[in-house]
């Protein structure tokens, strides 16, 4: 299938507007996160697989990095995403105008639009579910080799990606069950394909052995949270899920779920299959505690290409009208959260900023360092109280080569990239206004006093304010046994 103009247009103009802003905010939470990934090279980590830090290291190594290097390869797969829809549209619709439509309208979604700018474990997987739905319909129609081939790479850097790709092989098998096709089930080149899928799954099967399997149990205890079941974190994930993507193409995806249980195509059963596992689970997860947006977010990239699919079927026009209305309003939604969030114009009140996340931190590993430089005892480092703060911490502070432990009760991640105790150091705590007080008199210390203040300003509006405190001679916690 060509590449027509429109498409290229259409695909260019987001990518270019990504490519522009993706500068000029810095890294959240998660994006610091898997950037360290590839700072620190490894077979698996405890809280997802490693193609996502393999795919930062590429860069890292080659360039070094900054935030649009760090944005870049999700950007490219946003392009890839976005080329996939249109040819998944097509299938079904065979009208270029309403595949158009399709990747107009996944392109106004705001949680969308953020995996096409922010490299998540989400953002690769998104890519490979649409190849994979194009991979069993090749099988299908021609099982050559080649396809059983493909199947098992698609599966096996899915699972490399993400732990809940293993959703994606009951649905596979189920779908083919459907269709009788015992004859692919039990060809052998189904052996092989599945073969090639384990095999490239190695890598996180054999770093969780040397680890006592820490990922699966870390993945259990995350995803099932609370030990009762709780119908207001059902309804508080949904509400999420509808305020992330989009109100109007929250809609339009269940109203294309509802539509493709009522249609005989391969492409809408496969979708049903696939997306609604995934959807399953994560509406099943919402019982114990509150599911991440984002882990629903290859059901909404199927269901609203085909929920505007089944809204452009209306002979009275009223869905379409609906249709180009949700999208339109989307687009001008998220076209203006591009400018803000390059231009950052609007004021907001002292502590209330949405920024608080990625605004500053350059500025405070900067004072941080400064600070820690002021020390004369060799033995010195930065630490930080809450994960959610040390991987911009640890970040931010590579340029200046300092030292930075993660000071919390939590087994995660860091405790593997610390490379040694904290007893003894002085220890400089960057405390921001958010973090918790009391965690900080829960510290031995010879000596404790706060070295400085700042306030991180933005439009004459306070967004955070950091605390550096230093506990000199750092003994653990208060009820520590050492």
């Amino acid at each position: 299938m060509k590449l027509n103009l429109q498409l290229f247009l259409l695909i260019a103009f987001f990518t270019l507007i990504r490519l522009l802003v993706a500068p000029f905010f810095g890294l959240g939470v998660d994006e610091a996160h898997y950037l360290l990934y590839g700072v620190h090279l490894d077979w698996s980590y405890v809280d997802h697989p490693p193609l996502v830090g393999w795919i930062h290291a590429l860069l890292y190594y080659l360039f070094g990095t900054n935030e649009f290097l760090v944005r870049l390869p999700a950007i490219i797969l946003s392009a890839l995403v976005s080329y996939l829809t249109y040819r998944f549209t097509m299938e079904f619709s065979r009208s270029e105008k309403i595949s158009l439509l399709a990747v107009l309208a996944i392109n106004s979604s705001f949680l969308l639009n953020g995996l096409d700018l922010m490299l998540l474990p989400d953002s690769i997987l998104l890519a490979l579910v649409l190849l994979l739905i194009f991979v069993v319909k090749k099988m299908e129609e021609s099982p050559q080799p080649k396809y059983f081939i493909y199947l098992g790479l698609v599966l096996g850097f899915a699972g490399l990606a993400k732990y809940t790709a293993a959703l994606l092989v009951p649905p596979l098998l189920i779908y083919f069950l459907i269709k009788k096709r015992y004859d692919l089930i039990f060809s052998k080149h189904m052996f092989a394909g599945v073969f090639i899928a384990l095999f490239l799954v190695t890598p996180v099967f054999y770093w969780n052995f040397q680890h006592d399997w820490i990922s699966f149990r870390y993945q259990g205890r995350h995803v099932f949270g609370s030990p009762s079941i709780k119908l207001e974190t059902l309804l508080t994930s949904l509400a999420a899920q509808a305020g992330f993507y989009s109100p109007f193409l929250f809609a339009i995806a269940f109203y294309g779920f509802y539509k493709s249980f009522r249609e005989r195509n391969d492409f809408f059963l496969l979708s049903v299959l696939l997306g609604g596992t995934l959807l399953a689970f994560c509406l099943y997860s919402s019982l114990y505690d509150v599911a991440l947006p984002h882990w629903s977010s290859a059901f909404y990239l199927l269901f609203i290409p085909i929920g505007v699919y089944f809204m452009s079927l209306d002979q009275g026009k009223v869905k379409r009208y609906i249709r180009n209305l949700s999208i339109g309003i989307s687009l001008i939604i998220t076209l203006a959260l591009y400018v803000e969030l390059a231009g950052k114009w609007f004021s907001f009140p002292d502590f209330q900023s949405p920024f608080r996340d990625i605004y500053g931190w350059p500025f405070i590993a900067r004072e941080a360092d400064a600070v820690l430089k002021e020390n004369p005892n060799p033995k010195k480092a930065l630490a930080v109280t809450e994960w959610t703060l040390a991987s911009r911490m640890i970040y931010y502070s590579l340029p200046y080569h300092d030292e930075v432990f993660v000071i919390d009760r939590r087994k995660d991640q860091f405790n593997f990239w610390q490379k040694g105790s904290p007893i003894g150091y002085d220890l400089l705590f960057v405390h921001s206004r958010f973090s918790s007080e009391e965690i900080l008199n829960e510290f031995r210390c010879a000596e404790k006093d706060e070295a400085k203040r700042i306030d991180i300003v933005l439009n004459q509006s306070k967004v955070d304010q950091i605390d550096y405190i230093w506990c000199k001679n750092f003994r653990g916690a208060r009820n520590d046994q050492r």
